[in-house]
């Protein structure tokens, strides 16, 4: 099969850009890594609205993924990512949190032209 579009990642943004382009008649290939869940069989934790059951379920995130800390550091940090159809809207209760004026501020900094807060 032929697609218009590979969007890889099914997280809100890519979800969204998937419906949009095929709703104007495109070919859309959707792909992502963790489960999906028909409407009918949505886990409990999933929509229950305390994001702690979602989101500390390992199912619907990478295991083992990191960062750097600071450019230029060999410190590393768990990096929390959603990996199930709807990213981290799914395992946040749908809530979206705003970053700290400093972190933006730093990617401004380090080249992220655009960025600051």
């Amino acid at each position: 099969m032929l697609f218009d579009y590979i969007i890889v990642g099914g997280g809100s943004s890519g979800c969204v850009m998937a419906n949009r382009l095929s709703a104007n008649g495109s070919h859309v290939l959707l792909i992502e890594a963790g489960p999906d869940f028909p409407p009918h069989a949505i886990p409990d934790d999933i929509l229950d609205g305390n994001p702690t059951r979602a989101y500390y379920n390992q199912q619907y995130q990478w295991p083992a993924l990191t960062a750097a800390v600071v450019r230029n550091s060999n410190r590393r940090v768990y990096y929390e990512q959603a990996r199930v159809i709807g990213g981290g809207s799914s395992i946040n209760a749908q809530v979206a949190n705003r970053g700290a004026p400093a972190d933006y501020d730093e990617w401004a900094a380090i080249g992220a032209t655009g960025w600051d807060w």
